[in-house]
C-alpha cells in the first residue's frame, strides 16, 4: 500500500526540468504584466491630478484677471496731461504752493541783482 501511495504521488508532479521552465515563464509574464497594470494605473492617477491642477490654475487665473480688470475700471482716469506728469487742478494744494512761492522768490532774487548791478554802474 505504501508502495501504491507513493507512485502516484510521483506521478502528479511533473518533471522538475519541464515544471521550472514554464513556470518561470507564466511567473515573469504575470510579473511584466502586474508592473505594466500598475505604472498604467500610476500614470493614470498623475495625468488626473495634473489635469485638476490645471483646472484650478485656470479659473485662479481667469478670477485674477476678472479682480485685475475690476481695479482697473474702478481706478481714477488721468487726463493725457496727468499722464505726462503735469499738476492738474485737483491736485493744487501744498506742493503747488510751495512751488510757486519758490518761482517768486526765485524773480524777487534775479530783480535784486539787478538792482544792485545797475547801481554799481
Amino acid at each position: 500500500m505504501l508502495r501504491s501511495l507513493s507512485s502516484s504521488v510521483t506521478r502528479s508532479i511533473p518533471a522538475t526540468r519541464n515544471a521550472a521552465m514554464y513556470s518561470t515563464s507564466a511567473f515573469q509574464k504575470r510579473e511584466t504584466a502586474a508592473e505594466e497594470k500598475f505604472v498604467h494605473e500610476h500614470d493614470a492617477e498623475l495625468i488626473s491630478k495634473l489635469r485638476k491642477d490645471l483646472a484650478l490654475k485656470t479659473t485662479e487665473q481667469a478670477a485674477a484677471a476678472a479682480a485685475l480688470d475690476a481695479a482697473i475700471d474702478a481706478a481714477p482716469k488721468l487726463s493725457p496731461v496727468d499722464a505726462m506728469g503735469a499738476t492738474s487742478a485737483h491736485h493744487a494744494g501744498a506742493f503747488s504752493k510751495k512751488e510757486k512761492a519758490a518761482e517768486e522768490q526765485y524773480f524777487r532774487n534775479q530783480d535784486k541783482e539787478r538792482l544792485e548791478k545797475l547801481k554799481k554802474h
